[in-house]
């Protein structure tokens, strides 16, 4: 439930680019990275500005160390994300929604929207998804969650 506050958390930062894509380079990568991996992944990022960000970014929790490991003769710590992308793009996505202040714009239209662009068995797969998860939300709701 930690990671769950954090991402919550997350949809109050206005991160900067170069958070941004150090967290686009650990996602990609799919395990803990050192700062030098992460600078070797992207040439727009060099060491000294991978090293700051990673500071700051542990200083808001979107990272966190999860290992040390050798790099030459040196050990180096390993990070991740304390958020998944899924969870990040959803987050930026539903602040670009609300931002929007459009009575007109409804969850509900959207879904419709998106539904229209899938071919029927996909819609017919992604309304069962639909229709389970507001089951659940109506459950927690009644339970008081």
């Amino acid at each position: 439930m930690e990671k769950d506050r954090v991402a919550k958390g997350m949809n109050e930062y206005h991160l900067p680019i170069r958070e941004i894509d150090i967290l686009y380079v650990m996602w990609e990568a799919g395990k803990p990275l050192m700062a030098s991996e992460i600078a070797d992944a992207d040439e727009e990022l060099k060491l000294a500005t991978v090293h700051t960000t990673l500071k700051r970014m542990l200083r808001k929790k979107l990272i966190e160390v999860v290992d040390f490991a050798k790099s030459g003769n040196v050990f180096g710590r390993c990070y991740q994300p304390t958020v998944t992308q899924e969870k990040f793009e959803m987050g930026k996505l539903s602040i670009d929604f609300r931002a929007k202040h459009r009575k007109d714009i409804t969850a509900c239209n959207l879904v419709a929207a998106l539904l229209d662009d899938e071919d029927n068995n996909m819609a017919e797969e992604e309304l069962d998804r639909l229709e389970k998860m507001i089951q659940e939300k109506r459950d927690r709701i009644s339970k008081g969650g």
